[in-house]
C-alpha cells in the first residue's frame, strides 16, 4: 500500500481544494473523520484516484467553539453519512449538508461523545478495581480514579 500525500488546508479553502482534487481524478471518498486536539478539531478526508490508486489526505482545523465546515455531500455523495457521523460524534456543523439528523445518538444529546471534554458516565459511576477498599488507613489517601477521569466530573 502506498503512503497517502497529506494536504493541510485552511477551513475557508476546504471545499474549493477538495473540488480541485475531485477534478484531478481523486473522486473516491475513502473516509471522513475528525480528531479532537482539545483547542481545535482536525477534520480529515481521504480521497483516492481509482485509475492510479493514489491517495491524498486533506486536513482542515476548526476551532472547538465554532466548529463549522462546508459540506462535501453535493460534491461527493459518499460524504453524506461520514459527515453526519462526524457531526454527531464531534459536534462539527457541516454547512449545506442535506440531512443533518443524528445517526446514533438521541436528538438533543448534550455533548458530542468522542470529544475529550465529554465525561464518560460509566467510568465515573463504576468503582475502579485498582482502588483500595475503605479502611482507616485508606481513608487518608486520595481516591484512585480510572484513567481519563477528571476530579471535576464527579458529583459531591
Amino acid at each position: 500500500m502506498r503512503k497517502a500525500e497529506v494536504v493541510v488546508v485552511p477551513a475557508a479553502e476546504w471545499l474549493d481544494r477538495i473540488a480541485g482534487l475531485v477534478a484531478d481524478g481523486y473522486c473516491w471518498l475513502d473516509f471522513l473523520t475528525a480528531v479532537d486536539r482539545q483547542a481545535d478539531l482536525d477534520v480529515i478526508v481521504r480521497l483516492v484516484d481509482p485509475a492510479s490508486h493514489a491517495a491524498v489526505l486533506v486536513q482542515a482545523s476548526v476551532p472547538v467553539g465554532s466548529a463549522t465546515l462546508d459540506s462535501l455531500a453535493d460534491l461527493l455523495p459518499g460524504a453524506n453519512w461520514h459527515e453526519r457521523e462526524t457531526a454527531e460524534m464531534f459536534g462539527i456543523a457541516f454547512t449545506g449538508h442535506p440531512d443533518p439528523r443524528p445517526l446514533l445518538t438521541r436528538p438533543g444529546s448534550e455533548r458530542p461523545p468522542l470529544r475529550k471534554s465529554t465525561p464518560l458516565p460509566a467510568r465515573v459511576l463504576t468503582p475502579w478495581p485498582g482502588a483500595e477498599p475503605d479502611s482507616d488507613r485508606a481513608s487518608a489517601r486520595r481516591r484512585v480514579q480510572p484513567p481519563g477521569i477528571l476530579d471535576t466530573w464527579e458529583t459531591p
